[in-house]
């Protein structure tokens, strides 16, 4: 049987005793190789580019492979590298990979450890990982609620030009479960229809299949995808909302500069009265609802003028109704060609942003600096017009240092503002969202909040981590005082609660394959007027996901 027939086979069974419908949303990505190669960036051993998240996993291998190279790595760094490498090995596509074994299901007892995959094949011009995921959380205080799911994960490469992932897993949430997931750093999601009012029902997806060429990549998928340095959110793109279908374009035309642009089509949640009709029966209340479609397109070039240093400008745009040809080309630009296609009437329009930001690393030895400045609207000539102005902007300042004190203890300090009436929009369906949840960090509009995080490894693959945020946060406004009334209201107008939370957490990755969590926290909120509310939570989690 030659590998293609493998392949279709394979896929084909895992479809058959697993398919699963409903809405869907990410699966979180190697957190762990990620943060340790960002590190190794920050103290200069390596030139890192992850402004753009995922990262590539053949990226990450040969990061780690240089890394081999380096006669300067402490031993917790040295034991590390190599507990990467070695699961990473599968991602080298100069080097033939060959598997310890061609481990199915009736081998996985005797190699759970050594080689921990349902099933592991590579000839000449075909690789393929199959595994399950399965996650156990529990959290408790007062109430308590528990998190079990299962799912299942492929990964594989045809030849070194296309590569492919996809992961599924269901999630069932019981007790006292978050089912807003407002104002924290939790991942949106689709929730099922249940018969069981006190289960929380939904699925997690991501797909995708790409194409390397000679100096870029494209990628086809759904995912969520990433931009900024932000260790708990950041300001254009985050992992707050659900994924969504995309095709992305990288070029890399020179060594110091690179071109990124993605399209995305996006849930808008906002129901077409028009395209919605009877069913001309009562089942789930007689009525085919449709959604007014909504789309997303972005691109940026990022310039690393000299090490340590990348500089970013992009622009991008939430329209609707239907797909505009000129935002699915990279070179088109939106804010032009919204203006005159439409005369800059508003009413027919689109939602347009632009952003821009900077990193430095190791210029400062051992230390990162990042800043990030999100422009909704202003009017540039009144910028300074304390009568005038109409700045609804956002802006995020990073600093870490890392080696300071200890070896591999990690200081970071993180300072995160939206002004009024960013991410909004009169025509709700151009909200810069998806499925309802911000596209963008996850406090919304009027809101600030500062970080500090310390994390450190006493030992490989050991993380401890402490963490304190204050934030405060304002009122939405009306639509009416953010289109009409000049200047606009100031920040932090309307006040409504401050927070601050105190958090320590823990995590050991076991295996490449088994990842044993635990944290508590401390959170207090101080609505306006009233007495502050308090509470604390402690969390444990045993998860098996080995990508």
């Amino acid at each position: 049987m030659n590998s293609v027939k493998l392949f279709f086979i394979i896929v084909g069974c895992i479809f058959l005793f697993n398919a699963n419908p409903g809405t869907a949303q990410v699966f979180t990505h190697q957190q762990t190789v990620v943060a340790y190669l960002e590190r190794m960036a920050q103290k200069g051993a390596i030139e890192f580019n992850d402004l753009m998240k995922p990262v590539d996993r053949a990226t990450v291998f040969n990061l780690l492979n240089q890394l081999q190279q380096n006669k300067n790595l402490t031993k917790i760094e040295r034991d590390e590298l190599t507990f990467y490498i070695s699961y990473y090995s599968f991602d080298n596509l100069e080097k033939a990979y060959i598997p310890k074994s061609l481990t199915v299901f009736k081998q996985i007892k005797k190699n759970l450890f050594k080689e921990p995959h349902i099933l592991n094949y590579s000839d000449d011009n075909f690789r393929l990982m199959v595994d399950p995921l399965a996650e156990i959380g529990f959290q408790g205080s007062k109430k308590t609620s528990q998190l079990v799911s299962t799912g299942f994960q492929m990964m594989g490469y045809a030849g070194k030009r296309i590569g492919f992932q996809l992961s599924v897993r269901d999630v069932n949430e019981t007790g006292d479960y978050d089912s807003l997931r407002i104002d924290n750093t939790l991942m949106g999601f689709n929730r099922k229809q249940t018969i069981n009012t006190n289960l929380l029902s939904y699925s997690q997806f991501n797909a995708n299949m790409s194409y390397r060429f000679n100096k870029g990549m494209i990628t086809v998928g759904q995912d969520q995808n990433v931009l900024g340095y932000g260790k708990t959110g950041n300001l254009v793109l985050s992992s707050k909302s659900p994924s969504y279908p995309y095709y992305r374009f990288q070029y890399n035309p020179t060594k110091w500069m690179s071109v990124n642009y993605m399209h995305a089509w996006l849930q808008s949640g906002v129901i077409d009265s028009l395209k919605s009709y009877g069913t001309g029966n009562s089942v789930y209340g007689g009525q085919r609802e449709s959604f007014i479609p909504k789309f997303y397109a972005i691109h940026f070039v990022e310039v690393r003028p000299m090490k340590g240093l990348s500089i970013h400008l992009g622009e991008s745009i939430v329209y609707t109704d239907q797909l505009e040809p000129a935002y699915l080309m990279p070179l088109t630009f939106f804010k032009a060609y919204d203006n005159n296609k439409y005369n800059d009437k508003i009413t027919t329009g689109a939602n347009g942003q632009f952003f821009m930001g900077i990193s430095s690393r190791n210029q400062i030895p051992k230390t990162h600096l990042y800043a990030q400045l999100f422009i909704d609207e202003i009017r540039v000539s009144n910028i300074f017009n304390s009568t005038k102005s109409r700045n609804q902007i956002a802006y995020q300042i990073g600093a870490s240092v890392t080696d300071i004190g200890l070896p591999y203890l990690t200081l970071t300090a993180e300072l995160n503002k939206v002004y009024p009436f960013v991410y909004r929009n009169f025509l709700p369906a151009q909200n810069y969202s998806n499925s309802n949840y911000p596209l963008g960090d996850w406090m919304g509009t009027n809101a600030d909040r500062f970080e500090f995080i310390a994390n450190y490894h006493p030992k490989p693959r050991l993380n401890l981590r402490v963490y304190y945020r204050v934030m405060a946060k304002g009122g939405a406004g009306s639509i009416e005082q953010q289109y009409f009334l000049t200047p606009s209201p100031i920040y932090g107008f309307d006040p409504q609660y401050k927070t601050n939370k105190f958090s320590f957490e823990s995590s050991y990755e076991l295996y490449s394959n088994v990842n044993i969590l635990f944290g508590y926290s401390a959170y207090q909120m101080k609505p306006l007027l009233q007495n502050p509310i308090t509470s604390d939570m402690v969390n444990i989690g045993l998860v098996f996901s080995p990508y």
